[in-house]
């Protein structure tokens, strides 16, 4: 049965420094493991793979911890898609207070739920124009404790007038990237694996 041992887990960024890991080469190594959760198409970073039910849950559950670095710039213009959604203008100037992610309570366009607070919402580097003032870029840590679909695009766009260059996921739970090359997949090690379990 499935009890959470090491070799039942594993995460990828969507490469190991090891030289002697030729599983990273073969595809069939994962084959009937799951993906807990989900990283959109043009988003890289830990996506944890598992044949354990418990592990899948506990990833998903709003108590997990899900922390992000995002690279943002200003919003330039509506998308069709939003037109189509009926969204009409974004905030402009960009917003570089981020305590409206921080205080949750706000709803995303034709959400029906509001969203959660951000467990953590803070610029960790601010570009500066000319005039030595933001000049709307920049990179952001996030985390939280929900995931909906494309959630971080989302308020980023509807709340705060940015758009998101680059999003990457640098921590589920007590599971960090730290230097795991894009493409490439470790084991979890077993500290790893009893944190999801608790």
């Amino acid at each position: 049965g499935d009890d959470g041992s090491r070799d039942q887990n594993g995460m990828t960024s969507k490469e190991d420094n090891d030289k002697d890991n030729d599983k990273n080469l073969n595809p069939s190594t994962l084959m009937n493991y799951a993906p807990a959760g989900r990283l959109d198409l043009d988003s890289t970073g830990v996506l944890i793979f598992t044949k354990n039910g418990t592990i899948a849950k506990h990833i998903l559950s709003p108590k997990t911890e899900k922390e992000y670095v995002v690279h943002v710039e200003p919003v330039h213009n509506i998308t069709r898609e939003e037109r189509q959604k009926g969204i009409q203008c974004l905030p402009y100037p960009p917003v570089w207070d981020l305590s409206v992610l921080k205080n949750g309570g706000k709803r995303l366009w034709n959400d029906r739920r509001p969203m959660r607070p951000l467990v953590c919402a803070e610029w960790i580097k601010e570009g500066k124009g000319k005039n030595g003032k933001w000049d709307g870029t920049g990179m952001i840590r996030l985390v939280l404790q929900e995931g909906k679909k494309r959630q971080i695009r989302r308020m980023c766009r509807e709340l705060l007038g940015l758009n998101v260059k680059q999003l990457v996921r640098t921590r589920v739970g007590s599971v960090k990237l730290d230097n795991l090359p894009e493409g490439r997949w470790r084991t979890l090690t077993e500290k790893e694996v009893r944190a999801l379990l608790e």
